[in-house]
């Protein structure tokens, strides 16, 4: 979870625009020879592609501060950006930075259709700059605007690759809103995955039995959740999953299961609760064979 208190001095004196990338640039032509060399390993095609994706598959990150270049002053709205990408796949990288740049759209009375949202950091960064000037524009004390924005590897095993999407975007007021989404990954296709596609046919109900069997052992044996009443802050079901090496992972986001107070709960399943629920695939190796031993 990103700590709001990081993130406080993004209000203060206007920061330069930089923009920090790792260069890697691959060879084309020694990426080909090297697929080829392995494709004539493989005993059918599409083996062969599929190893190519799953090697091909390597991370850069960029960080990046963006002020708003129309602004003079100390409280110029500001976008902070910390984002994993794969060179070797612009599309899927351009999917994070959709997926990213969306999540921190600031919270809005109006129904705004996906379409309409910014896709880019650049697109996101001049609308949030935007709606920083139309909300001070009469104002003598101007509210903070500024929004970070943040993707990162948490997870990879079983050639399942976890990322974390956070966001922490300040409008004013006391405190920003948090958020985080995860973003699975099979590496052997390049393809996001979702949780109905972990899922064996017809077992969402239970799914959502044993995550809230987690959410009662939370409100039972955490800090936070003692301090809840369930009548108040009753269960909620959430796809928001994550394959982790020993369990599965679900976070929440803030005043979903609790106040703000309590942050962006995450309920954990073991894997041994959800060997019948979840397809194979998506049952890390060694507890498919602890699940296989006790049957």
């Amino acid at each position: 979870m990103i700590d709001p208190t990081r993130y406080r001095w993004l209000a203060v004196p206007a920061l330069l625009l930089t923009l920090t990338a790792c260069d890697q640039t691959g060879d084309d032509s020694q990426a080909g020879d090297q697929g080829n060399a392995r494709g004539s390993e493989s005993s059918t095609p599409e083996a062969a592609g599929a190893q190519d994706q799953q090697q091909d598959l390597s991370s850069t990150f960029v960080d990046r501060t963006i002020t708003d270049p129309n602004c003079k002053g100390d409280n110029c709205a500001s976008v902070e950006v910390h984002m994993i990408q794969f060179d070797s796949d612009p599309q899927l990288s351009s999917d994070i930075e959709r997926r990213l740049v969306r999540m921190g759209s600031p919270i809005s009375d109006s129904v705004v259709a996906a379409e309409a949202l910014p896709a880019t950091v650049e697109a996101y960064a001049e609308d949030f700059f935007d709606q920083s000037t139309e909300a001070n524009q009469d104002s003598d004390n101007p509210r903070p605007y500024s929004s970070t924005l943040e993707a990162k590897e948490i997870s990879r095993h079983d050639d399942l690759l976890v990322l974390e999407l956070q966001s922490y975007v300040m409008t004013g007021g006391a405190h920003g809103m948090p958020g985080t989404h995860y973003m699975v990954i099979d590496e052997r296709t390049h393809q996001v995955v979702t949780l109905d596609d972990m899922l064996k046919e017809g077992q969402q109900p239970a799914f959502e039995a044993a995550l809230k069997n987690a959410w009662q052992d939370w409100q039972n044996n955490s800090d936070a959740g003692r301090t809840l009443d369930p009548l108040n802050w009753p269960f909620s079901s959430s796809d928001n999953a994550a394959p982790l090496e020993d369990s599965m992972a679900v976070t929440y986001d803030a005043y979903t299961l609790g106040p703000y107070a309590i942050g962006q709960p995450t309920l954990t399943i073991p894997y041994s609760a959800l060997s019948d629920i979840l397809k194979p695939r998506f049952i890390p190796a060694t507890d498919t064979q602890s699940a296989q031993s006790a049957h």
